[in-house]
């Protein structure tokens, strides 16, 4: 009687699938903007709408969470993973409305980078949270983390990179200090994918 009064555990990792499926397509749809920014506010919109599904997503996990009494992992890790999760899907949402907000047209080939980048992050951790269901597959998310860890590494150069050329050639004050955010924010987003495997793995570590 009891277990048909529980909620199915494999919820939770729907929950995270879908989510994934969402932040995958949210941070694509990101990429394409900067190569589109004549029709910027299409994706803006888009993103949002985006972003407004997780919402939902992360609210039914919560309260999936209140409502289970045998959940799959620990209970704070399920709330950190679906929190983190939402913040990541959140800070490109208020990335992208910061183009048409700062009439942004053009930008640097380094914050093209950064979102293909940002891109690639949202995949490979939507490839991790595909597997968390099956501690059989530790090996693969570990790889899928370690990856997610070398694109971050690489997107500070990046920002390095970008920033320095700010500094040394931009001269609009204005504009400087709007693709300054802008770099700030799109890393804000991989830093939030890298933090996302690392609770990944301490939950692989502590269950494998």
């Amino acid at each position: 009687m009891l277990k048909r009064l529980l909620p199915k555990q494999e919820t939770f990792f729907d929950y995270f699938r879908r989510t994934a499926d969402i932040l995958a397509t949210a941070s694509l749809r990101f990429h394409d903007m900067m190569l589109d920014l004549n029709n910027q506010q299409t994706y803006v919109n888009a993103i949002e709408a985006y972003e407004e599904d997780a919402d939902k997503i992360a609210h039914a996990t919560f309260e999936m969470l209140h409502k289970t009494f045998i959940t799959p992992f620990d209970r704070h890790d399920i709330h950190q993973l679906t929190s983190k999760l939402d913040d990541i899907l959140d800070q490109i949402n208020r990335c992208a409305q910061r183009f048409p907000f700062y009439q942004l047209k053009t930008v640097p080939e380094e914050i093209i980078r950064l979102s293909q980048l940002s891109s690639q992050a949202s995949l490979l951790l939507k490839d991790a949270l595909y597997r968390l269901n099956s501690l059989k597959k530790s090996e693969e998310i570990f790889k899928l983390c370690e990856s997610i860890d070398q694109v971050e590494s690489e997107a500070h150069q990046v920002v390095l990179a970008g920033e320095k050329d700010l500094f040394l050639h931009e001269k609009d004050f204005k504009h400087f200090f709007k693709l300054k955010d802008v770099y700030a924010r799109t890393k804000l987003v991989i830093d939030g994918c890298q933090d996302v495997g690392n609770i990944i793995k301490g939950i692989v570590l502590e269950y494998s």
